[in-house]
């Protein structure tokens, strides 16, 4: 069975317009790929939970000399590198976060830089270039914005070239934009965003 990891940055919990199409989009995935005969396990990282009990922090000058004698010795017993474990040995990873200052929460890259581990997501060749250890082929990032992102998807691209290190050959974006701009028709933007999550799990099966 294929397991999907949901990454959820969504920080204003059931209320998060982008919770709602990443919600929409891992139920229409898993819809069409029940059938299509393929099975799939589910798992969701909620941010903002693991924050309030305490396990997710960034990394400080004393767990940094602690994990750089654990890489040393190749030892990823302990539990900071769980989170780097579970997107190495995902099928299929969806991102939900929303636009927050041109890029993403806070939490969202406490985690990322926490998955970014020599060993585990990515190791070095012989000839010392960074080869992924990923196993998913695709990565689905899902955003919502109160004004346009226009070229400052600065998120998602970050999110890109980390996939590349990871080994992760595909990416895809969704959005909803403009949400807080008075005059425009909220539920007609995130109608029309489903409607290209639809067409965006159409094109990753046909892949």
């Amino acid at each position: 069975m294929k397991k999907l990891l949901f990454i959820n940055s969504c920080i204003r919990g059931e209320a998060s317009r982008t919770l709602e199409l990443s919600r929409f989009y891992i139920d229409s995935f898993l819809r069409e790929e029940k059938a299509a005969g393929r099975s799939w396990a589910t798992e969701e990282i909620c941010l903002d939970e693991l924050f309030s009990l305490g396990e997710l922090k960034p990394l400080d000058q004393e767990e940094l000399v602690l994990r750089d004698s654990l890489l040393a010795e190749k030892d990823f017993s302990h539990s900071m590198f769980d989170y780097a474990k579970k997107i190495t040995e995902a099928d299929h990873v969806v991102i939900g976060a929303p636009y927050w200052d041109l890029q993403f929460p806070a939490l969202l890259k406490i985690f990322l830089e926490r998955c970014s581990v020599t060993g585990l997501t990515f190791i070095y060749n012989d000839e010392g270039i960074p080869a992924g250890q990923c196993k998913a082929k695709s990565l689905m990032y899902i955003t919502t914005s109160g004004s346009p992102i226009g070229d400052m998807n600065f998120g998602y691209e970050y999110v890109q070239g980390l996939c590349r290190l990871f080994g992760i050959p595909e990416t895809y974006f969704a959005s909803a934009e403009g949400l807080d701009i008075i005059g425009n028709d909220v539920l007609k933007i995130m109608e029309d965003a489903k409607v290209k999550i639809t067409d965006i799990i159409k094109e990753i099966q046909s892949s």
